[in-house]
């Protein structure tokens, strides 16, 4: 990839996956490996506080 590209199709992936879309969806909308997606989907999901102490 050159320069921001990969960025680029980070963004589209993100506004995709908060527009409601899953990642599977997401991969065979813009042509990518669905691994990849998936990988970048777990870094936007918030972790999950714990809050039994």
């Amino acid at each position: 990839m050159e320069g921001g590209e990969g960025v680029c199709l980070e963004a589209e992936a993100e506004r995709l996956w908060r527009s409601g879309m899953d990642p599977q969806e997401i991969a065979e909308r813009m042509g990518v490996d669905p691994g990849w997606v998936e990988a970048l989907v777990s870094m936007w999901e918030p972790e999950e506080e714990d809050y039994s102490s």
